[in-house]
């Protein structure tokens, strides 16, 4: 089940995210913002109590992570209904699921954690201290 995240949800939310530069990416967010900040949204999938994927909405950008690749194509459906994000950043596989729905995006791999953006258009922060030579992200990007 898919809900929002509530501060109650951190410490399986942290354990969950520590592992690959994808989830340290969300989690670097999340512990910056918080879960209040109008601009940043969390969504949680848990089963039971155990996390299986998480997705962070930070301004018009959205950041997957699922380590099982367990990417859930009705609620991104649903999201993307509602808006459309001008960046979906994350693990290749993740990232190849949103592709299904927005085929009218550009797909690029980088080794670098790829640069989100806010409303200003102005290069969000909070990524600063993470290193971005880990991994292989994938970015879809409005054409």
């Amino acid at each position: 089940m898919i809900r929002e995240c509530t501060v109650s949800d951190m410490e399986m939310v942290r354990k969950y995210l520590e592992g690959e530069p994808y989830g340290r990416a969300v989690l670097a967010a999340i512990e910056k913002y918080g879960f209040d900040e109008r601009f940043q949204t969390v969504y949680v999938d848990v089963e039971g109590e155990v996390c299986r994927g998480v997705y962070l909405w930070l301004y018009r950008n959205l950041l997957l992570y699922s380590e099982e690749n367990k990417v859930e194509v009705d609620f991104l459906e649903q999201m993307f209904g509602i808006m459309a994000p001008d960046r979906v950043a994350g693990r290749k596989d993740n990232v190849n699921i949103a592709s299904w729905l927005l085929t009218d995006y550009n797909m690029e791999e980088t080794q670098h954690m790829p640069a989100l953006f806010d409303e200003k258009n102005e290069a969000v922060d909070c990524f600063a201290g993470l290193s971005d030579s880990e991994g292989s992200w994938s970015v879809l990007s409005r054409n």
